[in-house]
């Protein structure tokens, strides 16, 4: 039975795409890879509790179809902070993460220095 559940989760994550501007342990597309290669380490032949396994799938079947997105489209293009969602992705980055924590360390310091 983990034959069709892992034939399912592949099929699932080729639609579920890895960006690239996130780092591995901040990408869902890379945390859900993880986690089927964790859970089917032998392939087909794994034991692995094929209703929980069913409910995971069209739980994420769905996400990744977009089913909710057309069901309850946005009105609006904004987020609440006013950025574009081009902007979000940009700030989520992993470079612009990097560069945001090295200016805080600065922050910090020079705030406890004049203490």
């Amino acid at each position: 039975m983990a034959r069709n559940s892992y034939r399912n989760f592949l099929k699932l994550l080729e639609k579920w795409p890895v960006d690239a501007s996130k780092s591995a342990d901040r990408d869902l597309g890379e945390y859900l890879r993880r986690r089927v290669t964790e859970a089917f380490r032998q392939g087909e032949a794994s034991a692995v509790n094929e209703k929980e396994c069913h409910r995971i799938y069209t739980s994420l079947n769905r996400v990744a179809s977009g089913v909710y997105s057309t069901k309850y489209p946005r009105s609006l293009t904004s987020t609440s902070t006013g950025l574009s969602a081009e902007q979000c992705n940009q700030v989520l980055s992993a470079q612009f993460l990097n560069t945001l924590e090295e200016q805080e360390k600065g922050f910090f310091k020079r705030l406890f220095q004049k203490n």
